[in-house]
């Protein structure tokens, strides 16, 4: 109910057309060739193939249709949040409250990037086989016996090949083991290091290949710690009073020390009353790692793209947050269950409303890109993604600003600089068509765009010098 106005929305002009509608062996559907690719291509975004088998499924049924695209997102993620029940309720043996976690889980305004966005059917599927891990190590917890450390294996080897953020997987059921299911079981983890080992080198050299990972030159390293402490903190604000939520997060060019200090002095503070609460009430100490641990990957110590954070990070590590603020409500308010369930309900109607006012946000490239750039400060990449969203929809002239502003904001932003130059070559506009083409090459060489547009431009106006 609260997402379903995604099935009327549009593909967006971000990462949509790499995943799907320009990608040649997704919208062919399910082909030979294409799971071969799916299988050995590394360097478009990660190596997950489960993810592009799904994306092929969908183009192999449904075509382009994006209706149908959102709604198998829909789908995923409804199955999760019933999953975050069931998985939860058989660990804790606590009906209402993993229901209560299953509910924020389904209908937080953060959940929304995640479900909304094509290109993000790698988080929903990485979240069910995580899920199901979580199942199968339940099961093994109860009696163990290799056929069912197995599954265990199994379920984590194909959420890694949904996404690879799952690497934090053993961590994860380490902090299980010491709640819900107070057993000690480090040994049976180490089988599941080398698994690991091996998705994060291939991550990182198709990362490293597409040429999304920072590996210190760009960003110095005290910068993105800098930026990690901050994305924390702002997490946290952001899933307790979820506002200005936006895609992408611009990464933050210039932060105060004093942002960085006092970040760092709240998450010490906070993990210190973590642990000392957490020697009695342990759901605490294991909520509050399952959120920092379950960021790490994500958090930009090693940077990958351009955003500064992402709503979509949150959506497993969130869950930490979730458990530590379920379970310790329902013990304040152990005796007032009345008092409790109103609160509750508040909570839930509230999530409820913004995310569906946030999923309208995401009906076009439009609508969402001009949003993102409304919302926040300096978003080059909003800029330009709105610019290009106004061209696919003919509106040529309202364009030209949003790309002026994105080139302004950032000048080494070559795609912005060739897509600029191209509206104002086609506004007539050749003088300054041929500055912006020179500024993309020079930040980037070999963009073939702006060279071929740039050859012509010059050998047009070469030969009319000559004809006079």
């Amino acid at each position: 109910m609260v997402f379903g106005a995604v099935v009327r929305h549009s593909f967006i002009n971000f990462d949509d057309n790499a995943y799907v509608y320009e990608n040649p062996w997704v919208r062919t559907g399910l082909t030979r060739a294409g799971l071969i690719w799916a299988f050995r291509t590394i360097d478009d975004f990660y190596w997950q193939p489960l993810t592009w088998f799904s994306h092929m499924f969908d183009c192999q049924f449904f075509g382009l249709r994006a209706g149908w695209h959102h709604l198998h997102n829909l789908l995923l993620h409804t199955l999760n949040s019933v999953m975050v029940f069931l998985v939860f309720r058989r660990m804790t043996g606590a009906f209402w409250r993993s229901a209560a976690l299953a509910g924020l889980f389904a209908v937080h305004p953060l959940r929304v990037e995640s479900v909304a966005w094509v290109s993000e059917r790698n988080d929903l599927l990485a979240g069910f086989w995580f899920l199901v891990l979580l199942w199968a190590y339940q099961w093994h917890a109860e009696r163990p016996g290799m056929g069912r450390y197995l599954a265990v294996l199994a379920s984590l080897v194909l959420g890694l090949m949904s996404k690879p953020t799952l690497v934090t997987a053993p961590l994860l059921l380490l902090l299980l083991d010491t709640w819900p299911l107070r057993r000690r079981a480090i040994a049976e983890k180490l089988p599941m290091v080398p698994v690991i080992a091996a998705s994060m080198f291939v991550t990182y050299v198709g990362l490293q290949r597409l040429g999304t990972v920072n590996v210190g030159a760009a960003i110095p390293l005290p910068h993105r710690i800098a930026n990690a402490l901050v994305s924390y903190t702002t997490y946290l604000e952001l899933s307790f009073w979820p506002h200005n939520l936006a895609l992408p997060y611009p990464y933050r060019a210039d932060i105060p020390s004093w942002q960085a200090i006092a970040a760092a002095f709240l998450l010490a503070v906070l993990t210190f009353v973590m642990v000392w609460w957490g020697r009695e009430r342990t759901y605490l100490f294991v909520g509050w790692c399952w959120f920092v641990v379950g960021l790490v990957p994500v958090i930009g110590v090693v940077q990958a793209g351009a955003q500064s954070m992402a709503d979509r990070f949150l959506y497993l590590p969130g869950l930490g947050l979730g458990i530590a603020a379920v379970w310790g409500a329902a013990e304040i308010f152990e005796k007032r269950r009345a008092v409790a369930a109103v609160v509750y309900a508040c909570l839930l109607l509230g999530g409820a409303i913004i995310s569906r006012q946030q999923v309208a946000v995401w009906r076009n490239s439009v609508t969402l890109f001009a949003h993102s750039a409304q919302v926040t400060r300096n978003n080059a990449i909003a800029e330009r993604q709105l610019a290009a969203g106004l061209e696919e929809e003919g509106n040529f002239a309202g364009a030209l600003p949003h790309y002026s502003e994105a080139v302004r904001i950032a000048p080494e932003y070559y795609i912005a600089q060739a897509g600029y130059a191209l509206a104002l070559e086609r506004n007539g506009n050749t003088a300054a068509a041929v500055e912006h083409f020179r500024a993309a090459l020079k930040y980037f060489p070999d963009f073939p765009i702006a060279r071929d547009h740039l050859s012509h431009l010059e050998r047009q106006t070469f030969g009319a010098t000559t004809r006079e």
